[in-house]
Parts: C-alpha cells; structure tokens; sequence
C-alpha cells in the first residue's frame, strides 16, 4: 500500500523549465550527483516517521483537484530540507524529477552572490535544486523596486510550462496576468514595497495558486535550543494568497543531531523523529483571510500555521527525548513564559536603572498565585 502511495507522488519534469537534450542530460546528471550525498546521508540516518499517510493523501488530493500544496515545519537543522521530507516520502532517487515540492530558501545562504569557489557549488547545486529564493527581513532585504512587469520578473524562473499554466489559470478568471500578479503586492500605490513583495514571494504565490507544492519554515530561521522560535509573516502571505491551498504541518527533531548548527561534516548514525499532522482547520484560514492583506493578518495567519506544529511538538519530544525528559523541557519553557508575562514593566529596563529592591517590591504587591498540581 505504501509503494502505492509513493508512485503517486508527482514527478517536476526537466521540460517544465529546460530546452535542448544536451541541456537535460547535464541537469539530470548534475541533480543526481548532488543528490545522492543526501540519499547517503540518510541512508545512515533512522527516521522514526508518524502520520506520513496525511502528507500522501494531501499530496494525491492536490494532484487530483490541480490545486497547490503548502507543508510547514519547525526548522533546526541546515537540511532539514530535503533530508527529512525525503525520509517522510521515501525518497531514494533524489534528483531534480523525483523532488517534487518547492523549496523557500535563504537567498543570503542558498544563492551567494561572487566568483569564490563555495559561492560557485552553492549556485551550482542551487541550478538544480528546485528553490524558490526568498530574502528574510532581518538578513538585511532592502525595499524592493517593483519592474514595470512582474510577469517578465518572474518569467525566467517558471519555466514556459508553468508560465502556460499561470496564462490559462488567470484566463479562466478573467484577468490579464499582470493584474492578477498586482493583486500580490502588499503594498499600497506610493508606499515602499517591502521584503513581502520580492520576488520570491510574487513567484510563491503564483506558483501554489497554479499547483505547485511549496514547503516553508514560518520561523524563518533555526532554533538553537529546540525551542519554537516566533513566526514570521512570509508564510502567512502566501497561505492568505491561495486560499484553495492545504496547509499541512510537519514537527520533526534529531535533525539537528545530523548536521548541528556551525558544523559541515554530516554525522552519522543518528535518529530523527518526524510527525506529520492532517491539514489545518480550512474553515479557520478561511476567517482569518477575511481580514485585509497586510502584515498584520499574514502574521496572523502564520501563527496559526505555526501552531499546527506546535501541536505535533509534545508526542514528537517524548519519542525523541523521552515522556519525563519532554515533560520538562515543555513544563520549564511554560515557566519561562509566564515569568516572562509576569515581570514588572520596571524590570525590563536597563539593570543600572532599577534597583532589586523596587522589582522585589512590585513583586511583593502582585496577588500570589499558586498553581493547582
């Protein structure tokens, strides 16, 4: 039965977005190649995988209906895309065919810019590696300058197949394709675009209302500690922008264990526990897309697509970690974060401003609260 489900994932077809054998022939050769150092890697990885069946299923669906696919995940690892969702599909030939989601990559880590040899592998297996580049705020995007087009924008990183699909898809509603890319941009006529209207973000939301299954780290960056960091509003823009879109989400650690943060050398021998949930609540998205297209309500949007992993976290730490082990660390993040609510405005500034003698009075004053064990 799992074979079953497995052929029928979908297949990126190198026609979709390359012309000439010769052409071809390098892609799929060069894919392969870089691929199979991630077939090696978990070839000496245990994956411990659960609810795998949600992510086949919503994948059949959105084959079946031609609508999009968006998958969501905790992030604590390098490669935790494609490593763990290879293990999820079960992935053995992994190359630029068999790779059949999106992914939403730093442009600053996954596509460098310079003539340096790291620069030049990166870009290298970045040719053939299925990304859709996406600048993060906080790595220092400045505002964009839209072109006069967005459809020439986004052209070359389509493919004429997809660039077909998006004429007939916007056809079928009644627009021309630039007012329908238009209806994208978040910011309003004579405000300066932000990060939430790059490129990345116009050609990701085009390519999930055309189909296309995309994969995002709505924290926008790896935790160091295991702990959920806050969303941020990318992943929230784009779930708000395709509403037939399934959202599912996917908590997974040992990753980390894999490939720590700062370390280049894969180690092996290690476990990975992976949770994949059923689609979040499409009633909920679609209340929450009521409200209007600003970072405000992508934001929003992203929280709840957050919390859909949050929710798989517990079971996922007490297979990873342990029940007792689990039970603390969630029991100690919860202190942390009522703490966190309960300390006096007083004490939040500078310590050489606020004596411990006037936040232990603020304290003191504060009705006790004990909790019921």
């Amino acid at each position: 039965m799992q074979h079953e489900q497995k052929s029928r994932l979908p297949k990126n077809l190198l026609a979709d977005r390359l012309t000439g054998k010769t052409m071809r022939l390098r892609v799929r050769t060069r894919s392969r190649f870089v691929g199979g150092s991630f077939s090696f890697i978990n070839l000496f990885t245990r994956y411990d995988v659960e609810g795998r069946e949600h992510l086949f299923e919503a994948v059949a669906r959105a084959r079946a209906t031609g609508r999009g696919l968006i998958t969501v995940s905790n992030h604590v690892s390098l490669f935790d895309d494609p490593m763990v969702l290879m293990a999820v599909l079960g992935l053995r030939n992994f190359n630029a065919e068999t790779k059949c989601w999106w992914s939403t990559a730093c442009a600053s880590n996954f596509n460098p810019q310079g003539r340096g040899l790291g620069a030049r592998a990166t870009r290298w297996f970045n040719s053939t590696a299925n990304m859709v580049f996406m600048q993060r705020a906080h790595k220092g995007c400045k505002p964009v300058a839209l072109p006069p087009s967005l459809f020439d924008w986004i052209r070359p990183s389509l493919g004429w197949k997809r660039v077909e699909r998006i004429q007939e898809f916007v056809t079928r509603l009644g627009l021309d394709v630039e007012t329908w890319l238009r209806s994208f941009i978040t910011a309003h006529p004579g405000e300066c675009p932000t990060s939430l209207d790059q490129k990345g973000m116009v050609e990701a939301c085009a390519r999930v209302n055309i189909g296309d299954w995309l994969h995002f780290f709505p924290e926008g960056g790896r935790s160091r500690d295991m702990s959920l960091r806050p969303s941020r509003p990318g992943a929230g823009k784009v779930i708000y922008h395709a509403p037939e879109a399934e959202v599912v989400p996917l908590c997974f650690y040992g990753s980390q264990d894999v490939l720590p943060i700062g370390s280049v050398v894969p180690r092996p021998f290690k476990r990975v526990v992976v949770s994949v949930g059923k689609p979040l609540s499409a009633p909920i998205l679609a209340g929450l897309r009521r409200g209007p297209a600003t970072p405000e309500t992508f934001g929003e949007i992203s929280k709840f697509a957050l919390s859909g992993v949050a929710a798989l976290r517990p079971a996922v730490l007490a297979r990873y970690l342990g029940a007792m082990k689990a039970f603390d660390l969630l029991a100690e993040e919860q202190a942390e974060e009522a703490l966190g609510a309960a300390v006096p405005a007083a004490a939040l500034q500078p310590a050489e401003s606020v004596s411990w003698s006037t936040v232990l009075a603020d304290s003191e004053a504060r009705t006790d609260r004990r909790a019921d064990l």
